[in-house]
């Protein structure tokens, strides 16, 4: 296994040289009223994962099929809403973008997706509190 660290920016984490996780810190505007800074997650597209893999990783290391319609105008007209249905949910979500910043680490890119409403609920398993950690070693035993 290979970690590599860029100091508040990513962490990548190499297995065997052939699975590949980054977490890439995502900032926003300081004093931002709705935003705060986040993480992304990133994951190649070729799944060399067990099938024992579970959590986060393991919901999406096969993407889920997934169906957009009922396209409509949204309260921003930049943004249109829709219906996107997955895992047998229907879920209210809106077209945005985020900055993608692996290649650009300045100005990022613009990549569009579609924000899901009630904080993914629906869409990961779960609720989305159970992937929050209060410490980022507080999964780990003490010695």
């Amino acid at each position: 296994m290979k970690v590599t660290i860029v100091k508040e920016q990513q962490v990548t984490v190499m297995i065997d040289g052939r699975i590949s996780v980054m977490v890439l810190l995502h900032r926003v505007w300081k004093k931002h009223p709705v935003q705060v800074d986040f993480l992304g997650i990133y994951m190649s597209n070729d799944n060399k994962y067990s099938a024992k893999v579970h959590g986060l990783i393991g919901q999406f290391a096969q993407e889920p099929e997934v169906k957009v319609y009922s396209v409509h105008e949204g309260a921003d007209p930049k943004k249109k809403e829709a219906i996107m249905e997955v895992k047998g949910n229907k879920l209210a979500v809106t077209r945005g973008w985020q900055k993608d910043y692996r290649r650009d680490k300045k100005r990022g890119s613009d990549v569009y997706c579609w924000f899901i409403h009630n904080n993914g609920k629906g869409f990961v398993d779960g609720s989305y509190t159970n992937y929050i950690l209060p410490q980022l070693d507080s999964f780990l035993s003490a010695l």
